[in-house]
């Protein structure tokens, strides 16, 4: 095959790649025949690779799901029974169109009460409906990317919004749960992708140009999220939309990984409208210093040594203070590990949860030190 011709086709499949701004499933309900037209089009345009029908397993656990009784060792592991004929119009049919595939499942409310089975009685199904209705907005897909995977898991936030501009690089790929399949796509995509794989009926905002200062509000009140999860790397926009969800109301949640560990700063302006900026912990001086940053100018330095100030050198560790000097000499950018990046994940979503449900989470900073396991 001659080079020209196959430099050709790859550049051409690059350029006509349209499928990189594509994230929500389409659901199909064959019952009704406007959505058996649109799957058949689909079909003749062969825009479907691969079709998945679990059905009768997802059937068999709806029972057991809805009548625990019958569960024995026989149903679970007896011979299988006679397989049926596909039932084209029972529960429904979702298509992935960056996967080309063509999924069925039970229909979004039994699909729902199987899937979340297994959190009850760990949460109360009380709970649990409260949990599914917080409106949580993500700020920041990088860090936020595990949070809004457990989150989605765990049968939260159905309405949520996502806002990040920037895509993901092979360099994030030592903590980002993701692969080179995935590189260049916006990480707000890519999350919601993921999140709609666990709940194709969940309703997703998505903010993929990140949040511009006359975002700000818009992204806050229209409609008003119950709690903002502020993962941002833009330390202007860091304190703007503080500030906004402080004069909104709207409780404020930022996990910061510290080499293993993690600190995790909890801001109730849901309660305390007078309540300073990261309760504090972030200084005048630093604020005024960060409100100051033009575009293009200043030095990667004093950016970097903002980034530091902001958390605090002191509440940093040795290694990752020593580690922000270090910053465009010898290394190529601030340090982040995977096991404290899931860490942050599975820390937001249980406080979520419990904001979610009335528990008491005060205002604060706190630090969950995998170091200390061991000692």
């Amino acid at each position: 095959m001659p080079e020209t011709y196959l430099k050709k086709k790859i550049k051409n499949a690059i350029i006509g790649n349209d499928s990189a701004s594509l994230y929500k499933p389409v659901i199909f309900d064959l019952k009704k025949k406007k959505d058996e037209a649109a799957l058949s089009i689909l079909l003749k345009k062969n825009k479907i690779f691969q079709v998945i029908d679990d059905w009768e397993n997802q059937e068999k656990e709806l029972k057991a799901v809805k009548n625990p009784r019958i569960i024995s060792h026989d149903f679970l592991f007896g011979g299988k029974e006679k397989k049926e004929e596909i039932n084209f119009q029972k529960g429904v049919w979702v298509y992935y169109p960056w996967r080309y595939s063509l999924i069925h499942i039970l229909n979004k409310n039994d699909y729902h009460k199987v899937r979340i089975s297994r959190n009850f009685n760990l949460i109360l199904p009380v709970e649990q409906k409260k949990f599914e209705n917080f409106r949580i907005g993500f700020a920041g897909l990088n860090v936020g990317n595990p949070a809004a995977i457990c989150l989605a898991l765990e049968g939260a936030g159905w309405n949520m919004k996502f806002a990040d501009f920037d895509g993901l690089s092979l360099s994030n790929l030592n903590r980002f749960r993701a692969g080179v399949c995935d590189l260049g796509l916006n990480k707000a995509i890519l999350s919601a992708r993921q999140a709609y794989e666990i709940n194709p009926f969940l309703d997703i905002e998505m903010l993929e140009h990140g949040i511009r200062p006359e975002d700000i509000e818009r992204f806050l009140l229209k409609p008003k999220i119950d709690v903002l999860i502020e993962e941002t790397d833009n330390l202007k926009l860091k304190i703007a939309i503080r500030e906004k969800a402080r004069e909104h109301r709207i409780p404020v949640l930022m996990v910061t990984g510290n080499g293993e560990n993690i600190i995790i700063d909890i801001e109730r302006y849901d309660q305390n409208q007078r309540l300073p900026l990261l309760n504090g912990y972030l200084k005048q001086g630093i604020i005024d210093k960060i409100k100051e940053i033009q575009p293009g100018k200043g030095t990667l330095k004093e950016r970097i040594f903002l980034a530091r100030d902001f958390m605090g050198m002191k509440y940093l560790t040795k290694r990752l203070r020593e580690s922000f000097l270090l910053v465009g000499s010898r290394l190529a950018g601030i340090p982040q590990l995977a096991e404290s990046s899931f860490l942050r994940g599975a820390a937001l979503s249980y406080l979520v949860r419990q904001i979610t449900i009335g528990k008491k989470v005060p205002s604060g900073r706190y630090y969950l030190k995998l170091d200390n396991v061991l000692k």
